[in-house]
């Protein structure tokens, strides 16, 4: 053996940066906990997300620094553009058979970010009662995606019992109950009646929003299916609905799974 390789041999390996891929709900923010002296959160953000997801963000990251330390931060990454503005510029709105809103503003811009990190990691927030599912991941040559929660056999009651220990569990509103979207196209008309009700400026914004793409065609192109016109829903809802009812509305209970995974909520 030469020096050279000696020498070599002798330097300490390069550990290889760790990430979690973040959305601010119970199995992210378990990973959070565990595991973020170590690896840093990433946080894909539309810039259409709901006022109450920032400021979970900004409350998480505040509590655990108390626990990891000053450093821990949560990095956010994006596109150039909101989603409220890619929605606006192109006339087209995501819905189930065009989900581009989660590839788009969600997975690409995490890959952007990750593709310049070199050998990487990336754990993924799917618990043990989900070690049967698989996500939209490994594309990306440099990177190595893991499920911890799967591989520790932790479910996602005790990411709650977790999050219960540290008072991190979410309380979402009624109207974020399938996204963190303001205008995700999977919310109920429960949940934008909820909106119509307890969130004024959020609902407003859908109304304008939907008002915006519309073209001359003259039928009116409703974002939700069962809601013709947005506008109309949301003065029929608040003329007809109390604030008695409004107020029940936050009694339901917060939906387990959300149909665009980890990114959304987990």
């Amino acid at each position: 053996m030469t020096s050279a390789d000696s020498n070599e041999q002798s330097k300490p390996k390069a550990v290889a940066k760790k990430f979690i891929a973040f959305s601010g709900g119970v199995e992210s923010t378990t990973m959070a906990l565990l595991f973020g002296r170590s690896a840093t959160p990433l946080f894909a953000d539309t810039g259409f997300e709901h006022r109450e997801m920032y400021e979970r963000l900004d409350r998480i990251e505040v509590a655990l620094q108390e626990i990891h330390g000053e450093g821990f931060k949560i990095q956010r990454v994006s596109r150039d553009e909101t989603l409220q503005e890619y929605i606006q510029r192109t006339k087209f709105y995501p819905s189930p058979v065009a989900r581009f809103c989660t590839r788009m503003f969600k997975i690409e811009p995490m890959d952007e970010f990750l593709k310049d990190q070199g050998e990487c990691e990336l754990m993924i927030g799917l618990n043990a009662d989900e070690a049967d599912r698989t996500g939209n991941h490994g594309l990306i040559s440099n990177v190595t995606y893991t499920y911890p929660l799967i591989d520790l056999g932790i479910t996602r009651d005790r990411c709650l019992e977790y999050l219960k220990a540290y008072d991190l569990q979410p309380h979402f509103p009624p109207y974020m109950q399938r996204g963190g979207c303001v205008g995700c196209f999977y919310k109920s008309k429960k949940e934008f009646t909820a909106l119509a009700l307890l969130n004024q400026t959020e609902a407003d914004m859908i109304a304008e929003l939907e008002a915006s793409i519309q073209d001359e065609r003259g039928k009116h192109y409703g974002i939700r299916d069962g809601i013709p016109n947005m506008r109309e829903f949301i003065n029929n809802v608040k003329s007809q609905t109390s604030i008695m009812s409004a107020e029940k509305l936050y009694e339901t209970k917060q939906q387990a799974n959300t149909p665009c995974g980890v990114f959304c909520h987990r």
